[in-house]
């Protein structure tokens, strides 16, 4: 199955958004790292690239 190409005008932005007094708490940040890295190295499939 093939995705269709995005529709115009869409972005695909993806915000990581956490509040401002715990952005700086060990384990929130830890886990901001880790998914911000995740998603970096698989962003050509959420771009729908194979």
């Amino acid at each position: 199955m093939a995705l269709k190409t995005p529709l115009d005008g869409f972005d695909n932005e993806l915000w990581l958004l956490t509040h401002p007094d715990l952005r700086k708490v060990g384990r929130i940040r830890a886990c901001m790292d880790f998914l911000s890295s995740a998603i970096d190295q698989k962003k050509h499939l959420l771009a729908g690239e194979f």
